[in-house]
């Protein structure tokens, strides 16, 4: 890390899977709370299945240029994104990742500390499927540390003020998912 008090944090997986929109809760929630952040998207020409990145730095240090070489973190949502995020790992990164859309082999050449989140079966089987990436934010929020709780609630509702209108359940659904996700992070075995 080049700043001890910054946090660098990459969430990558495919357009369609909500890469962005945990990115940009994950942010506003770190303003909110008075941390310094930036955070740059990048995704292709395709917004559904294309690879999606979102790059995001926050802390209490000053911070430079929002792209960085390498990750403290980074959140690998599907197996197309493996090789695209390899260039930003070093030996400190936390490689979180959903075990049930990456298999372990896929990563035998990823030489770093990994904390696998069953995301997809959890929201499938507790949940509902479409809310496997706030378990994920969850992971993500739980390991970074410094934003509380309710800050991260606040901005999941107002990312998905409009869906709750038409499916209130999903308010629920998403603060349940938030909370597994953190649950998970840390009774997970890191590899």
């Amino acid at each position: 890390m080049d700043n001890k008090n910054i946090i660098k944090v990459i969430i990558a997986g495919e357009g369609g899977q909500g890469v962005q929109s945990i990115a940009h809760i994950l942010t506003r929630a770190a303003f909110a709370v008075g941390l310094n952040v930036s955070f740059m998207p990048n995704y292709g020409v395709e917004q559904r299945g294309g690879i999606s990145l979102g790059f995001i730095q926050l802390g209490n240090g000053a911070i430079g240029f929002p792209k960085f070489a390498k990750a403290d973190i980074l959140l690998v949502m599907r197996d197309r994104a493996i090789e695209r995020t390899k260039q930003y790992i070093d030996k400190n990164t936390l490689y979180i990742y959903d075990s049930d859309l990456i298999h372990t082999d896929k990563l035998s050449d990823i030489y770093v500390q990994k904390l696998p989140i069953p995301a997809t079966s959890v929201a499938s089987q507790k949940l509902d499927p479409r809310v496997f990436n706030i378990i994920l934010l969850g992971a993500i929020v739980a390991e970074v540390g410094l934003i509380k709780d309710k800050f991260i609630e606040k901005e999941i509702d107002k990312n998905f003020a409009d869906k709750y209108k038409d499916k209130p359940q999903f308010k629920h659904l998403n603060k349940k998912a938030f909370e597994l996700g953190k649950k998970l992070a840390k009774e997970g075995y890191k590899q």
